[in-house]
Formats: structure tokens, C-alpha cells, sequence
């Protein structure tokens, strides 16, 4: 089975190639054929890359334009310009293999296996389950569920999970709330009404603890104390704008009892697995929980398993059998009741940080293990959670997680390397990704400050309706096609800038029909599938020679995708596939403004032109789908 016409392709340039370069060099080396700048042909080979200077080099380019001019399969046009050697794909044998490819594939286009495919276990999301999904959380489950998409088209077995971090103190406050004001249920969502409760909770006993703080402080401690003081007097207020009832209930308890203390006795009561514990932390958590899968399944996302913290780390001894072990390490010290582990000194050999992926500049701190009081912190159980994962057989681990949890993952392969477990250590890949921010929008999550997923979709969807009616279309008559729009131009923006660069989101870029963004590809695709429907009697079809020079650049873009979809999983670069759609959609646009498709002449032209337009169809179809993406069938 050919999966990928490219493939294909630069095989044989390269082939030919190799023979020159052997009798150039006097050895082989391996021969790059790559993509040619715009304006360059199809495809280049950089012959300085492969002679010792540059006058070598132009001589080699030479003698390389000579031989590839001399017949190789699917090839056009050859020409040396310094030392590069461009290639134009001959439209009509190169076509024809397309086509091939293309038709036999059909919704399996793009399908690319590795020759050597893994168990791969992605883990994304795993927001705190105290309040709903923010907009912080919607590019990590965007993207972590794209990566598993590509992972998967490049034949890898993929395990999604999502990890329910339900032991902590963040658990501890809403819990404090649930457990006062839980019995006054609203009619709002799950997940909303569980971020408010921890909201309350954490204003109400913030404020007491400052108010108490106060009282004990130096003078100019004291004016410190004020200034967040008054902060947090006004995001009291606005809680209690947002429901009085809930706040007063949560604030009275509070003034009969040290809720400090009940909030630590409930964080170490859940972590000793201790029934009334459980049962509290466990209501106020799977509310929040059936709160997520309700916005995530709007998103058309899925998990695999979800992982809850305190069974597969905590309640099974897994996390104290990794404490007692590093123990046993040189690393550890105990500091004033807790234990610390001294990550640093092991990232001192520069053996370590290479087969980590440390940067020699990266800065590593000790880590706190266990606190005074007996209880673990979360790294610690990620330590746990990480070896759990591994023995489910898996041979590589991919933790989609925030670019300033970048020491937090670190001290999770450093202490695995102290375990032993090498291997797993090497194959724990840490996929970070940088904040996305809103203009003129401060997220605080403690304070019940944030754009929930829920509040960005339907704003989108409402959006994406008002510019479908512009053009022409009435939303009402099919909300699914707003729908799929306004989520999908979500989902573009979020997956076509590089993870590692920061995002700004604003609805002039993300809904903008013209260039560049969701709703650009998915019109693109709209024009093709409405071309396929006005085709009548005229049925896709190739014939030898019907393909010309005008079709050459599409044909080269739609042979492309497989090579897209096995560079984007083996570099772990997701991005590079919006950017491609978008590529593609831009040059299949321009093809339809200039040329005839269904008018063509003669019939074969036609014809071909059907067929090209099916493959672009497919094509982006495809594309849209391994992004997460439904297409609309009209715009």
C-alpha cells in the first residue's frame, strides 16, 4: 500500500541524487530533498550541504541538474541556480500517482505509518476540578487532542488521559465550601457552581487570615497587608453580588471555626483516605468533573481514562513507596520536618541534562517532597503518577502541560533517573505550551476571575452566526453549521501558532473568513464539495496528460498531507498542519478563481479538474479532522 505519493517522489530524487553525490564525494552521504523556497519549483536539494566549498558545490549542483534531467520518475524541470538544484513534479505522471493515492484512501488520506510505531500515552488538560475550564485550559485540551489525533494517523497506539488532581489543598477549599453552602444548589452548570463555592472559600478565609495577620504586623508590614486586604474586600464584594446567599453561608461558618484548620484537616483526612473525607471531597469533585465532559464534549474531545490522583498515587502507598525510595538515595535530606530532594546536585552532570532534555542554562532548585505536617505535594505524587503510567506498558509519555511548570516536570524525570528508572525518565516528554491571554481580561481563579470554555464557544457560535447571515446564509435553518464554524475557528487559532510562542486571542483574527484561520479553510472546503455537487453526469476521472502546469502547484500541496501529518507527530509540531490547510486552501481558492473546473475543455479537462477538486476536498476534510475540526457542508 503507498500511503504518501511524496514519499514516493523524493525516494526517487533522492535515489538518483545519491549516485552523483557518491562519485562527487567518493562516499555516500545522505542526500536531503526538501521543499524549494517560493518562487524555486517544488522541491530543492542544497548542494552545499554536501561539498566541502562553494565552488565544490556549484559543481555538484551542476552535474546533479544533469542527471535529474536525464529521467526520473515524476520529475519535470530541473535547473541548477548556484548551488541548489530546483525541481518542478511533472503534473501529469505526478498527478496520476495522486490521484491514485488520494481515491484508494479516501477518509484514511493522510494515514502515514512509522516504521517503528509505539504505545504512546498523552496526557492533557488535567485542570484542578474547582472551577470550570478557562481559556487558559481550552489551548491545552485543543492541542493535547490534536497530538493525539496526528500520533495516532502516523500508526502509534494512543492512550488519552486525563488526570483528576482531587488531593491538594485547592481541593481542600472547595471542599470547605461544599460541605457550607453545598446543600444551596443552583440551576447553573456543575462545574460553575463548584468555582464559585471555591471562590467564596477562598476570599472568606483569606480575608480572615489577613485580618488576622494585621493585627500582628509591624507598620510597614501592615500598609503591605492593606493593599491585598482591599483586594480581596473587592472580590468578596462582587461574590457576593454574584449570589449573597452562598457567600453568607460560607462567611458565617467561618466566623464560628478556624477554617483554616478544617480546610488542613480535610486535605489530610482525604489524603489518609479517611471515609467522611472522601465522601465530601469526592461529591464536590465529580460534580466538577461532569461539568468538564459536558464542555469537552461539546469540543468533540475525548479521554481514554481519567486518572484520579488520590487512587493511583495516594490510597495504593505508590507515592510513599517513591518517597521511601528516594529516602534511600543520597539526594535527600530532611529540613526542618519536611524532605527535601536535592534535584539540583544530579543535574549537575552534564550526561544527565542531555539525556533529559535539560538545557545547560535551565536552573534546577531542590524539591520539597513532604511537608512538616506528613503531607506530599504534588510533584511528588507526579513522580508516582509517572511510574503508574509506564507500567501500563506504555513507551513513551507525553504530559501537555504549561510552559511555567517547566521545573515541576524536570524534578519529575530527575527523580525518576534517581529511582532507576532511566528509560522512563528519557521517554517522559514534557509538551509545553505558553498562556494565552485576552486583551484586557485578568484571570484569577481563586478569585473567580476567569473566561470559562463555555462562555468563549458560545460567544464564538453567536459570532460565527452573524457572519455566516452577512453572507447570505440564515444560522437558524442549521445551527450546526454555526456551531461547527465558530468552535472550529476556536480550535485553528489555538492550534496554528507554535505551542511554545504565546497566544493573544482576539475575534478579529480567530473568526476572520478571508486568510489564515478556521473559518478561511472550512469555506475553501464548502467551495470544493459544492463544486462535486453542481458536477451532474461529470464524474472525477484522470487521464494521462489531462493534468497541466496550472494544476501543478495544487497536485505537489495535496500530495503533501501524509509528509505534513508524519512531520508534525515525529517532531511533535502540531502546528505545522493548520499551516499547511491554510497553505492549501489559498491555492486551491486562487485555482478556482482562474480557471474552469466543470466548464473545461476538453471533457477529460474536465474531468481531471473534478478529480483535483475531490482530492482537495479530501484533502482538507482530512486535515480539518486530525485538528479536531468538522467541516460545515454549507457556509
Amino acid at each position: 500500500m503507498i500511503y504518501s505519493a511524496h514519499s514516493l517522489l523524493v525516494s526517487e530524487i533522492a535515489q538518483a541524487a545519491k549516485e552523483v553525490v557518491g562519485a562527487f564525494s567518493g562516499g555516500e552521504q545522505p542526500v536531503q530533498v526538501e521543499r524549494a523556497p517560493p518562487g524555486r519549483g517544488d522541491l530543492t536539494i542544497n548542494a552545499y550541504k554536501l561539498a566541502r566549498d562553494e565552488g565544490q558545490a556549484l559543481k555538484l549542483a551542476e552535474r546533479l541538474a544533469e542527471r535529474l534531467s536525464r529521467g526520473v520518475p515524476y520529475v519535470s524541470r530541473v535547473r541548477a541556480e548556484g548551488g541548489f538544484v530546483n525541481v518542478d513534479v511533472d503534473p501529469s505522471s505526478y498527478g496520476l500517482l495522486v490521484w491514485q493515492v488520494v481515491s484508494s484512501l479516501g477518509a484514511n488520506y493522510g494515514f502515514n505509518p512509522h516504521p517503528s510505531p509505539m504505545r504512546v500515552l498523552v496526557e492533557h488538560t488535567s485542570a484542578n476540578p474547582v472551577h470550570p475550564l478557562h481559556i487558559g485550559h481550552l489551548r491545552n485540551c485543543v492541542v493535547g487532542d490534536a497530538l493525539a489525533r496526528v500520533l495516532r494517523a502516523r500508526g502509534h497506539k494512543v492512550e488519552v488521559h486525563f488526570y483528576v488532581d482531587d488531593v491538594g489543598l485547592q481541593v481542600a477549599y472547595a471542599a470547605y465550601g461544599y460541605e457550607k453552602a453545598g446543600h444551596l444548589r443552583r440551576g447553573m452548570k456543575p462545574d460553575h457552581f463548584v468555582g464559585l463555592l471555591y471562590a467564596i472559600s477562598c476570599a472568606v478565609i483569606t480575608i480572615r487570615e489577613l485580618e488576622a495577620r494585621r493585627s500582628r504586623a509591624e507598620p510597614d508590614e501592615r500598609a503591605r497587608i492593606d493593599s491585598e486586604l482591599a483586594d480581596w474586600l473587592w472580590t468578596a464584594k462582587t461574590l457576593m453580588e454574584r449570589d449573597e446567599e452562598l457567600f453568607t453561608a460560607i462567611s458565617e461558618a467561618a466566623k464560628r471555626e478556624d477554617a483554616v484548620a478544617r480546610v488542613n484537616q480535610i486535605n489530610r483526612a482525604y489524603e489518609a483516605g479517611e471515609e467522611w473525607a472522601v465522601k465530601l471531597v469526592r461529591g464536590v469533585t465529580s460534580l466538577c468533573i461532569e461539568g468538564f465532559k459536558q464542555t469537552l464534549g461539546r469540543l468533540g474531545i475525548s479521554y481514554d481514562s481519567w486518572d484520579w490522583e488520590s487512587e493511583v498515587t495516594t490510597w495504593n502507598g505508590l507515592v510513599y513507596d517513591v518517597v521511601r525510595r528516594l529516602r534511600a538515595t543520597a539526594l535527600v535530606e530532611e529540613k526542618k520536618g519536611a524532605l527535601v530532594f536535592h534535584a539540583e546536585l544530579l543535574a549537575e552532570d552534564s550526561d544527565v541534562r542531555r539525556r533529559l532534555n535539560l538545557p545547560p542554562t535551565f536552573t534546577v532548585s531542590p524539591l520539597t517532597l513532604v511537608r512538616s505536617d506528613g503531607t506530599t505535594l504534588y510533584a511528588t505524587r507526579d513522580i508516582a503518577y509517572t511510574i503508574w503510567k509506564f507500567q501500563r506498558g506504555v513507551d513513551r509519555v507525553i504530559n501537555v502541560v504549561g510552559a511555567e511548570q517547566s521545573l515541576e516536570q524536570a524534578h519529575v524525570r530527575l527523580a525518576l533517573y534517581a529511582l532507576g528508572y532511566v528509560k522512563e525518565a528519557e521517554n517522559t516528554v514534557h509538551f509545553a505550551y505558553e498562556a494565552v491571554s485576552l486583551p484586557g481580561v485578568k484571570m484569577s481563579g481563586r478569585r473567580g476571575q476567569y473566561i470559562t470554555v463555555d462562555e468563549l464557544v458560545e460567544e464564538a457560535v453567536k459570532r460565527a452566526a452573524g457572519e455566516l447571515v452577512k453572507r447570505g446564509l440564515e444560522p437558524s435553518a442549521d445551527p450546526s453549521i454555526a456551531e461547527r464554524v465558530g468552535i472550529g475557528a476556536i480550535k485553528f487559532a489555538m492550534l496554528s501558532v507554535a505551542p511554545s510562542k504565546p497566544l493573544t486571542f482576539t475575534w478579529d483574527r480567530v473568526l476572520d473568513f478571508e486568510r489564515n484561520s478556521g473559518p478561511f479553510v472550512q469555506y475553501a472546503y464548502v467551495r470544493a464539495r459544492s463544486v462535486l455537487a453542481k458536477a451532474g453526469s461529470l464524474r472525477p476521472r484522470v487521464s494521462p496528460g489531462a493534468f497541466g502546469e496550472e494544476e501543478r502547484r495544487l497536485l505537489f500541496l495535496v500530495g503533501l498531507l501524509p509528509e505534513v501529518v508524519a512531520r508534525a507527530a515525529d517532531e511533535l509540531r502540531i502546528e505545522l498542519l493548520p499551516q499547511y490547510l491554510n497553505e492549501l486552501a489559498t491555492a486551491f481558492n486562487k485555482y478556482y478563481d482562474e480557471f474552469p473546473i466543470l466548464k473545461a475543455e476538453p471533457r477529460e479537462k474536465a474531468e481531471a479538474r473534478l478529480a483535483l477538486t475531490l482530492m482537495v476536498a479530501i484533502t482538507l476534510e482530512n486535515g480539518m479532522r486530525l485538528l479536531g475540526i468538522e467541516p460545515p457542508h454549507r457556509m
